[in-house]
């Protein structure tokens, strides 16, 4: 089983080579740098600070665009090709075959996250740039995690990467959502905005806490810390093992 997983996990990262990956985040990195030199010289006062804080969140933003993209466009054109079909026809397990994916797709993502974050070095302190990238790291694993549960429920690439999306938008701004309803400026007293709020907090419970993740002010204002990533890397681990139940309990149960 785990040659399996590896030789999955290989053809998968080979596939991203094919696929141009590598030159597309290079490409980014040539289009932010540019943006970022430009915005540095139409900023007035703190000109590194701007930058960084420009140039951090357009990374954060491509990075999961990229990943989140390569993951469901790859996956789904085996599935429209009849690729997964003659895969499965062969002495594999489906476990096999997501974990062989879901390992190569890390992979990929850890090679982006790693690009993306030397690019900050030309304005950051190495050490903080180290710790946002390993935050960013963490956060493109649940990107994959939620591209291959979407994949396998939506089978078509424009609902999954919305799904995505969808999903990754909720949680960056759920505990905002959910302090701006616990404490309103006017109280809440209808029975619909009571049942909004109570749904906002379910929200919370149930979906990563990413915000916590890659924060900008790490690299703005040198406030990254190691013990930061101690919550970031728990709820990374927790999350990854519920998406990845979830994607083999309806890979399972689906006929190709």
């Amino acid at each position: 089983m785990f040659d399996q997983i590896l030789t999955i996990s290989k053809f998968t990262i080979i596939e991203s080579m094919r696929n141009r990956l590598l030159w597309l985040s290079l490409l980014v990195i040539a289009i932010s740098f540019a943006l970022v030199e430009f915005i540095g010289d139409l900023a007035i006062t703190e000109h590194r600070a701007t930058q960084v804080a420009v140039l951090a969140a357009f990374l954060r933003l491509s990075a999961v665009v990229i990943i989140a993209m390569f993951v469901v466009s790859s996956t789904v054109r085996e599935l429209q090709d009849k690729t997964l079909e003659m895969i499965l026809a062969m002495p594999i397990h489906r476990a096999s075959y997501y974990l062989g994916k879901l390992t190569g797709f890390i992979q990929v993502a850890f090679v982006v996250g790693f690009l993306f974050a030397s690019m900050l070095l030309i304005y950051a302190p190495i050490g903080q740039v180290v710790i946002w990238g390993v935050s960013l790291f963490l956060e493109l694993v649940l990107v994959v995690a939620m591209g291959m549960v979407m994949l396998f429920t939506f089978k078509q690439i424009p609902s999954a990467l919305t799904g995505v999306f969808i999903i990754y938008a909720a949680s960056r701004s759920a505990t905002s959502i959910y302090l701006m309803s616990k404490y309103p400026i006017i109280p809440h007293t209808t029975v619909g905005q009571k049942f909004m709020d109570a749904f906002v907090e379910i929200l919370t419970w149930l979906l990563p806490d990413l915000h916590r993740f890659t924060q900008t002010e790490w690299l703005v204002y040198n406030t990254g810390e190691w013990s930061l990533l101690i919550p970031v890397a728990t709820q990374t681990a927790i999350y990854l093992m519920f998406l990845s139940m979830i994607a083999l309990f309806d890979f399972y149960r689906k006929n190709f």
